[in-house]
């Protein structure tokens, strides 16, 4: 079975007849009549009846359709991507991010505009129920979020996973220990996502395992006034490695280990419908998954720097 053989199933069907798709590919009948007989020879059915006016498709024929046209349609799809890219790539893009991630796509877009600067953007920012409504509504095709859920509409890809870190001022007490213990940072004041949050959730299963309670000194779904709160040295935060990455580069805040840390991997998803996807999501979900990767790397780097120091 190959394409030429899909492709001449496919005319054929679309044409009625093995003349009219001889003469539409510009090829002599018997090589079209050849290449038919090839493919149903490798399915072990026949796909086409010659009827008097007109060719009909067999029951497997039937069944053997749509699968033709998508095999077809992935192709020009795969075309229309590779002469995007070597055009200039054009158009809008259309993507949903959650909100507790927004925070790390300024970079990610300025690197995306900077190597296609023909492409339009619009960024919708919603909690992670809202954005999978909006995609089912046709809104856009692809979204960036945290979590996944039991959907069989959506396909979620795995792009980046992280742990959950401490996260003070310079000038907090933990700022020159290598590690801290949850007890330790129970008792301290914590500035925090509210209570309806996903991530919170997390956080309070996660101490009560360990009998734990804290103070939830500050709460706030904006994380620029969470950083704010850690900054002056109001309370610590716990997050996962990207959420305050420029900050810690900075220097204006210190990223600490958790002793024995129990918090479950903090995942980021590329989600999107299940179908192929466009050629411009296509770019974006490469694009991004490059640059998760690359800060990735920076975390693993200021890792290394932190163990040899402590």
């Amino acid at each position: 079975m190959n394409l030429e053989q899909i492709s001449t199933f496919l005319s054929v069907y679309q044409v009625g007849s093995y003349t009219k798709a001889a003469e539409l590919l510009y090829l002599p009948q018997p090589t079209i009549s050849h290449r038919i007989s090839q493919l149903e020879k490798d399915l072990g059915k026949s796909l086409l009846i010659r009827g008097k006016r007109r060719v009909k498709l067999t029951e497997e024929g039937k069944a053997f359709l749509p699968h033709a046209q998508s095999i077809l349609g992935a192709l020009q799809k795969g075309k229309e991507a590779i002469e995007r890219i070597g055009l200039g790539a054009t158009g809008t893009l259309s993507i949903g991010c959650n909100n507790s991630f927004a925070h790390a796509l300024p970079e990610i877009m300025d690197s995306f505009t900077a190597e296609y600067p023909h492409i339009s953007i619009k960024v919708y920012c919603y909690p992670t129920k809202e954005l999978i409504r909006l995609m089912k509504n046709q809104n856009f095709q692809l979204c960036i979020t945290r979590y996944a859920s039991n959907d069989s509409e959506i396909v979620y890809r795995p792009v980046h996973s992280e742990q959950t870190k401490l996260f003070v001022s310079p000038e907090h007490r933990f700022a020159n220990s290598g590690y801290v213990s949850l007890n330790e940072i129970s008792q301290e004041p914590l500035i925090t996502f509210t209570s309806e949050t996903q991530y919170r959730k997390i956080i309070d299963v996660t101490l009560s395992q360990f009998n734990l309670t804290y103070q939830a000194k500050y709460e706030t779904n904006n994380l620029q006034l969470m950083k704010h709160f850690v900054k002056r040295n109001m309370g610590v935060c716990l997050a996962g490695n990207l959420t305050m990455r420029n900050e810690v580069k900075q220097k204006e805040l210190v990223q600490l280990e958790i002793e024995h840390n129990p918090f479950p991997p903090i995942q980021i998803f590329i989600a999107s419908l299940d179908r192929e996807l466009n050629s411009l999501d296509y770019l974006f979900f490469k694009h991004f998954e490059e640059g998760i990767t690359n800060k990735f790397e920076f975390q693993k780097s200021l890792s290394v720097l932190s163990s040899d120091v402590w």
